[in-house]
């Protein structure tokens, strides 16, 4: 969303809910703003046989998040969201080379407006909640600890996980609860849009309009089994991207798609070997249908807790042997030491789960190391350093330079991470 309508849209969300904050029988509203910044400093070492590719990718910027909400009634508030940055790290669905070299000089382009919605509680009486607007669409675990460049409190890490699957999109969400021997099930559903078409129209001809089969689903649902366990299970499914739109839903963390996608000059490829996990582009119309599910475990314990995942992407496209699906996994857990500190590890894998035809042709089983240190300067402050490690498993998997699969090189990187963040 460009910054004009950014404005557009904040106003009318602040006009409205002044006007029914003045209204009489609403006295109790209020607006609330919070929020919270980061400064980091990241040095990564590609290993690369590539000079063109072996630069270090950084982002050093401070970057801040901005939440705003407005208490209209009891049952009816605003919520906005601002993020606010010099850089592209954050964002990680770019596709081809960022402006300006990746970095916006410009600070009114650097301010992105991400999420916005009204959100009414028991509608109709039936304890459900309602969100209508630019929402988070509710997949996978990390989705609720996503960073997004900048938010210190919901991540044990500096950076996200090696596939760091989250996204928002125009929609309407419906949530509640029901119990079930015992145990009360929290569920989440929600209808988007289904993406951006960007040539204006789903089959690439001026003039037509976009199909109602556009509409992304998405389905999540979380349970306790008991004091310290609890389950989670996710659901999503988008059949637009065969009209030439780009998935809501992003796939790759900055450093799996700046490490593997990265091509020869310096912006990000569009690696076809990626299909189904970065939007491809083809002479048909291009894209793909993707349908994805997770499920995930997770073991609370006195001084940390412990994590299991495992999901599936599924893209199918009318190209000829365009179909990509992938499996991914991985293994999280955290250590406090006191109060102040803790220890952080995480383990992630992506295996794919199809054949090129060719023989001896291994495009190997991406996978991300990353363990951390957190130190607590104060309640709203916090210290973090962390090393990740990548390894592509294999030179075929980036055919990088447009080659049959492979340009000889290898696009695993290690990475030495600091940050500061700050909450308010």
């Amino acid at each position: 969303m460009n910054m004009d309508r950014t404005i557009r849209v904040f106003i009318a969300l602040v006009i409205g809910a002044a006007c029914v904050w003045s209204s009489p029988g609403v006295s109790d509203a209020k607006i609330e703003m919070t929020g919270s910044a980061l400064v980091s400093a990241q040095d990564v070492d590609f290993d690369t046989t590539s000079g063109a590719l072996d630069e270090d990718f950084n982002f050093n910027d401070p970057r801040v998040n901005l939440y705003v909400n407005a208490d209209v009634t009891d049952r009816v508030s605003v919520f906005t969201h601002f993020w606010i940055g010099n850089d592209w790290s954050n964002d990680n669905h770019t596709a081809g080379a960022p402006a300006n070299g990746g970095i916006n000089n410009k600070f009114v382009d650097a301010v992105s407006f991400v999420i916005g919605y009204v959100s009414i509680k028991d509608v109709f009486g039936l304890g459900l909640d309602l969100k209508i607007g630019n929402i988070e669409i509710p997949y996978g675990w990390e989705q609720a600890h996503h960073t997004h460049g900048a938010d210190d409190r919901r991540n044990d890490f500096v950076t996200n996980s090696l596939l760091d699957i989250n996204g928002y999109d125009p929609g309407v969400l419906l949530s509640g609860s029901f119990e079930a021997r015992q145990n009360p099930i929290s569920w989440e559903f929600g209808v988007f849009n289904g993406g951006v078409v960007n040539d204006g129209s789903p089959s690439g001809t001026s003039g037509q309009s976009r199909s109602n089969d556009d509409l992304a689903l998405a389905v999540r649902a979380e349970t306790r089994i008991d004091d310290r366990l609890s389950v989670q299970a996710s659901y999503y499914q988008n059949d637009s991207t065969r009209d030439g739109d780009h998935d809501p839903l992003k796939i790759g963390s900055a450093l799996f798609i700046t490490s593997v996608s990265r091509a020869p000059g310096g912006g990000l490829a569009q690696n076809a070997n990626l299909r189904g996990l970065t939007y491809i582009a083809g002479a048909d119309g291009g894209g793909y249908d993707r349908e994805m599910w997770e499920v995930s475990g997770k073991y609370d314990f006195d001084r940390g807790y412990l994590l299991a995942f495992w999901g599936n992407i599924d893209a199918d496209s009318i190209t000829v042997n365009a179909g990509r699906e992938w499996n991914y996994y991985g293994l999280q857990g955290r250590y406090d030491l006191n109060e102040q500190s803790y220890l952080a590890a995480r383990w992630n894998r992506l295996d794919l789960d199809y054949n090129f035809g060719v023989a001896g042709l291994d495009l190997g089983k991406p996978a991300l190391w990353t363990v951390a240190a957190g130190y607590a300067l104060a309640d709203n402050a916090r210290l973090k350093v962390e090393w990740s490690s990548f390894d592509e498993d294999g030179p075929h998997f980036g055919n990088l330079d447009g080659s049959a699969f492979s340009n000889g090189g290898s696009q695993d990187a290690d990475a030495l991470t600091v940050s500061l963040g700050v909450s308010f």
